[in-house]
């Protein structure tokens, strides 16, 4: 079996692209040239060269795709991360199809970046969804499912390295089985929601609506991928990288803001009012004048009683 893949990710397609080398059934991979800078070294160290790489341009990548699968013979493509819609004559291309790896459960998870929702919605569980793919954005009959339980504080890069890593089980199957090829399971198009990227409203923290369980999970969501999630203090943005729930004696009676600083000093940095009286520490952040951690942030002049204020 002859086998291409297109891949945007090298943590999420990388593990299988080295196992399908290692046992002779990859014929080439399949890059956007926006992401070369990333891939193309990685790709190079694992043994590929010359052909079996080819590198899509956004205007031309149909047909550029499909030359280059003529010329491979490929019998299949595995796609990770494509953000392009591919048409149907390119999913006849080859005899046994196109099959989509999406990091998420469908259709609860169709669209773009579920890894990132799943996070950001504290789900316990991040499921790889093996589809067929045809003309609608996954929607195509599902061919192997498994899921990876979220650990407590995983942060999207994390997740997409153990997700990528737990790809390799779906191999045996799909090389040996062709009976995949009819499906195991139906997957609706009109079922739960379609999914979008996070924008700025989606990457910024709600200090009066989210609970402090909401927002360590929307930080963990978007690091590193999006830089962390927004937050404003004294006029500067912030992009909040990592938090962890923390534990303070207020006085008796007093129920903060949320979003205030309540606690702030050179050795353990700063502590954030959520709703609830529930707290959150602030360990690391980034800003224009680059990374630190609570601490450095008290020590640059962040104290006590100030607030990170909602722009959403």
């Amino acid at each position: 079996m002859k086998i291409a893949v297109i891949c945007n990710s090298d943590s999420l397609a990388f593990p299988t692209v080295q196992a399908l080398f290692s046992q002779g059934l990859l014929v080439g991979v399949a890059i956007l040239e926006r992401s070369s800078k990333v891939l193309l070294k990685p790709l190079h160290a694992i043994g590929l060269s010359g052909n079996q790489i080819l590198q899509l341009h956004h205007g031309s990548w149909e047909h550029e795709l499909k030359h280059w699968l003529t010329e491979l013979d490929a019998d299949a493509v595995w796609v990770f991360g494509f953000p392009w819609m591919i048409p149907d004559h390119l999913l006849e291309s080859v005899h046994k199809g196109y099959l989509n790896f999406h990091f998420g459960e469908l259709p609860k998870y169709r669209g773009a970046d579920p890894i990132f929702w799943q996070i950001k919605n504290n789900e316990p569980y991040a499921s790889l969804t093996v589809h067929q793919m045809t003309a609608n954005i996954d929607a195509g009959p599902i061919v192997w499912v498994k899921q990876l339980p979220i650990m407590k504080g995983e942060n999207y890069g994390l997740l997409c390295q153990r997700l990528g890593f737990m790809a390799l089980d779906a191999i045996p199957l799909l090389v040996n089985n062709s009976s995949l090829l009819f499906g195991v399971n139906k997957n609706a198009d009109n079922e739960e929601r379609f999914e979008k990227r996070p924008g700025h409203q989606e990457l910024a923290i709600n200090w009066k609506q989210q609970s402090s369980d909401e927002i360590e999970c929307l930080i963990n969501a978007a690091n590193p991928k999006y830089g962390g999630a927004t937050a404003w203090v004294k006029n500067a943005e912030v992009r909040i990288l990592e938090a962890s729930p923390a534990e303070i004696q207020l006085p008796e009676g007093a129920e903060p803001e949320p979003g205030t600083i309540v606690y702030a000093d050179a050795l353990y940095g700063l502590i954030v009012s959520c709703r609830e009286n529930r707290f959150l520490k602030i360990n690391i952040l980034h800003m224009r004048e680059g990374y630190f951690s609570g601490s450095k942030l008290f020590q640059m002049g962040i104290k006590a009683g100030e607030k990170f204020i909602n722009l959403n």
